[in-house]
């Protein structure tokens, strides 16, 4: 697909993106489906105990979240390369934890979320155009590949497409928060009570069902690190796009919990299949309802493509140490895009959508399938990656950091907190399912040892040669 470097062209990534390309980066990874298809699974475990406890649990995993962002930018800043955490776990830990974060990135977590996002897209397509099972399955995959092409043939254009639909997803999530204000079509009411103390044993299992449910919509933090070596002035813009991103998504997050709550009772919120579409309806009936739909694919359609810029950045960096095809860190020379490494990942992606679609009942089922399997591999490396902080500090405090981790330790430490908690919850609740993505990432033990096996004998054979 791609031709090879030029031996006089060094194989870096132009540096064309800013930090408003970044921040862009960060919020449209992060906001996508989650905000409309998992309001209504934080609501069904936590509704019994009052709207507080609603709006606790996204605070919650936000602050989280915010302070694992404020970690990755210390560690952004020092290695502005392309691969991210790839780059962060090699230095820290060594090469075999690096390789199984990519691993694990390219088999769950950024491929499972790009197909979860296509099928999220597909979703809500189907109001507006019906759709079988089968036809959403191709509307998925065809999502997939036309993002491919567009960001195998320009980091630009991919970028562009950021941008237009970032500002898209947050113009309709500002429509969601202010409209139902602006025409008083709620009631305080709704958000009653406030607080509540039901006669159940089942608050932790119920509090850590509904933070595995918020973690998708934050999903997406850590994307704007692998690009670094695609933003100028990494150590100044990455922590800026970081941050700012972070903040921008907590505030959409809560107004947005606020206007729906304020339109519907949290009975109707737990059982809402379409959240954005039933707030939409009261406001202005059915073609409320059609124009939700068309700015949830918006939204859905603007992550995909974010997560479609990302992931081929860490196996291009893994490529470089040898441990995936040599073709694979390849920079086409005209178009100057890692495109082989795009094309390995949408059709892996490609891959995942029809295992899933074939798998599952409904398109809803093949979704939700692929979203905890993202979580749930995620939980292991995002914290991995946010130790190595305290790992560098300890190891290597005199190195330059252009960027320091604000509240340290602390902020971190919380980081930690709410993931082991919830990690320590899927295996209780979800044990077959958390061993499986376990014994997933154990595989890429073996293949490990298979790949330094032979980048070992190649350079023998080099030497011998020389």
């Amino acid at each position: 697909m791609s031709d090879a470097v030029p031996p006089t062209r060094p194989a870096v990534l132009p540096r064309v993106l800013g930090v408003g390309d970044g921040v862009a980066v960060v919020v449209g990874s992060i906001i996508g489906s989650g905000i409309f298809l998992k309001v209504a699974n934080v609501d069904q475990q936590m509704a019994q105990y009052g709207f507080l406890a609603i709006l606790g649990v996204w605070i919650v995993v936000g602050l989280a979240t915010l302070f694992g962002a404020l970690a990755l930018a210390e560690l952004a800043a020092m290695f502005p390369q392309a691969g991210g955490p790839y780059i962060y776990l090699r230095e820290t830990f060594g090469l075999l934890p690096a390789f199984l974060w990519g691993w694990t990135e390219f088999c769950v977590i950024r491929t499972a979320s790009i197909g979860a996002l296509a099928c999220a897209t597909a979703l809500y397509l189907d109001q507006l155009v019906p759709l079988s099972h089968y036809q959403q399955a191709m509307v998925a995959i065809t999502i997939v590949v036309g993002l491919s092409i567009a960001n195998a043939l320009s980091t630009r254009w991919g970028a562009n497409l950021q941008v237009v639909f970032t500002v898209i997803k947050v113009g309709f999530l500002g429509l969601i928060i202010v409209l139902p204000w602006l025409f008083a079509q709620g009631r305080l009411d709704n958000m009653q009570p406030l607080l509540a103390t039901p006669d159940s044993g089942h608050f932790w299992n119920a509090l850590a069902a509904a933070l595995v449910a918020v973690m998708w919509p934050f999903d997406g933090w850590i994307n704007v690190a692998p690009v670094a070596e695609d933003i100028r002035e990494p150590q100044r813009n990455v922590p800026r796009a970081l941050v700012w991103g972070m903040l921008i998504v907590i505030a959409v997050y809560l107004g947005a919990n606020l206007s729906y709550h304020f339109v519907l009772t949290m009975q109707e919120t737990a059982a809402s299949k379409a959240i954005a579409a039933d707030v939409f309806r009261g406001l202005f009936g059915p073609i409320g309802a059609k124009l939700a739909a068309f700015g949830v694919v918006c939204s859905t359609f603007g992550a995909t493509n974010s997560n479609m810029i990302c992931g081929p950045r860490i196996y291009l960096a893994m490529a470089r140490d040898g441990l995936l095809p040599a073709r694979v860190h390849h920079i086409h020379s005209r178009w100057e895009t890692p495109a082989n490494a795009i094309l390995l990942q949408s059709s892996w992606a490609v891959l995942l959508i029809i295992v899933f679609f074939a798998w599952k009942e409904n398109p809803k089922a093949a979704f939700d399938g692929l979203t905890d399997a993202v979580i749930c591999a995620g939980i292991v490396f995002y914290s991995l990656t946010v130790a190595a902080v305290y790992v560098l500090r300890s190891r290597e405090p005199h190195r330059e950091r252009p960027y320091r981790t604000w509240g340290y330790p602390w902020t971190p430490l919380l980081f930690f907190g709410v993931y082991f908690f919830v990690f320590v919850q899927l295996l209780l609740l979800q044990w077959k399912e958390t061993l499986g993505v376990l014994g997933l990432i154990a595989a890429g033990v073996v293949y490990y040892a298979i790949a330094r096996r032979r980048t070992t004998k190649l350079s023998v054979d080099a030497t011998r040669v020389d």
